[in-house]
């Protein structure tokens, strides 16, 4: 236990048996989400050859999930965490299996696979809230922050592992089949393994105290709408999903148009590209295991604004230069810096929130996390077809400077630092609005 402390926050947040358990699914299951990504990408592609069938398929994922999630965290609120989340994460392995076994036969089709992604969208919209919701119960307050460190550090991993490993499948594994059925189908079914084992290691799990569940007797919207106002009624709360909305919305972006840096600003291709995105998932989780080694709440704020406004600064310095290689170095800072602001305001609103409100509270910020990025890269795309994408993407970063002055001078001129990292006193009653 000793040379497990030694690692700090990481070593305390994995000492708690049901979050290492958690925390090992996770890596699992993220992984094989990642690779079904590539896996479904490139069989779209495959059957279509077609750009807007790619955008099509994405677009229709993410839709339900913008709509659902914030409903959904009211139910998830009503029904309790851990028993959402093996329903959904159940759903999400035999929704997979199922496309696994409709790719193996031959049998997909484009329009199979967007009723896939509609229905992902649909189950993902149900498993977020739960999922950002579950790790406040498997540790003690003082270990939140590690532990959510490291959550986001399984998606970074997976971010490296699931692809590379759906890449060697997709470009090996053929036995007379046409490719895109036996060796995507092949992924599904892999990937259709993972989500399985992580279902199994839900349902060993227990909550460090027996989940409150909420007793309302409203409608769901009406639940919904409770959580709304409570997010917008509390500043703290209501400042931290607001920023980190918006700079969802001006930086985040930077990430889906990277294709378009590597082709027509650095000239280097799909080379380029997979350089670009591997150093920023390099410093994604160098900054998700030092969030995690240190291993406290306090100071999380102040942190939270430096990299708000390292991550603006470096990002305009990127669409400053044309040298790949300079651009590269200030890739992995944007990395660090645009990763560290997104661990911080989930770990400070998980700190902050009544118990009773978690999960609606989680729903909003989820929203943030998936849908508005979307809308971001939908418009910064769109201006740089009118003025070119350095263009498009730095002002974005240079409004996203200003988005920090304000936040910055918000917090100096009413002196409420203090309360980003004081959560209330009846956090985990169970009353209801």
């Amino acid at each position: 236990m000793a040379s497990i402390q030694s690692f700090g926050g990481i070593g305390r947040a994995l000492s708690h048996r049901y979050f290492r358990r958690y925390w090992y699914g996770m890596l699992v299951a993220t992984t094989g989400i990642w690779a079904y990504r590539v896996a479904l990408g490139w069989l779209v592609w495959e059957l279509t050859k077609s750009p807007v069938w790619l955008g099509l398929v994405a677009f229709t994922e993410m839709v339900p999930m913008v709509i659902i999630g914030p409903i959904a965290g009211a139910y998830v609120d009503r029904k309790g965490v851990l028993r959402v989340g093996r329903l959904a994460q159940a759903a999400w392995a035999l929704a997979v299996a199922s496309l696994a076994a409709v790719t193996l036969s031959g049998e997909a089709t484009k329009e199979i696979l967007l009723i896939f992604a509609v229905l992902q969208g649909c189950i993902t919209g149900v498993s977020n809230p739960a999922h950002l919701s579950l790790v406040a119960k498997l540790v003690p307050p003082a270990d939140l922050s590690p532990a959510i460190a490291l959550q986001s550090g399984t998606v970074q991993s997976g971010r490296f592992i699931g692809p590379a490993l759906a890449g060697l499948i997709l470009q090996h594994y053929d036995t007379g089949l046409e490719p895109q059925h036996y060796s995507t189908g092949l992924v599904f079914a892999l990937v259709a393994i993972g989500l399985i084992f992580f279902t199994i290691i839900l349902f060993t799990l227990r909550t460090i105290e027996p989940e409150k569940l909420s007793s309302s007797a409203k409608s769901l919207t009406g639940d919904f709408a409770d959580g709304l106002r409570y997010a917008v009624g509390n500043f703290p709360i209501r400042t931290l999903i607001v920023y980190t909305a918006i700079t969802s919305l001006l930086l985040r972006p930077a990430i889906e148009l990277m294709p378009g840096f590597a082709d027509v600003v650095f000239g280097r291709g799909a080379d380029g590209l997979a350089w670009l995105l591997a150093i920023f998932g390099i410093g994604s989780l160098a900054s998700a295991l030092w969030i995690a080694m240190r291993g406290e709440t306090a100071g999380l704020s102040r942190v939270f604004s430096i990299n708000l406004f390292i991550g603006a600064a470096s990002l305009i310095a990127f669409t400053a230069t044309d040298n790949f290689w300079l651009a590269i170095v200030i890739v992995a800072v944007f990395g660090f810096s645009s990763t560290a602001v997104s661990i911080c305001s989930q770990t400070l609103i998980q700190h902050l929130v009544a118990g009773h409100m978690r999960a609606r509270v989680m729903g909003l910020l989820g929203v943030t996390f998936r849908g508005v990025p979307a809308l971001g890269a939908l418009i910064q795309g769109w201006a740089a077809s009118l003025f070119g994408i350095s263009v498009a993407v730095g002002v974005g970063a240079g409004l996203c400077l200003i988005v920090w002055l304000a936040f910055a001078n918000i917090l100096r001129l009413h002196n409420r630092s203090g309360e980003m990292e004081r959560p209330e006193k009846n956090e985990n009653t169970n009353q209801t609005s």
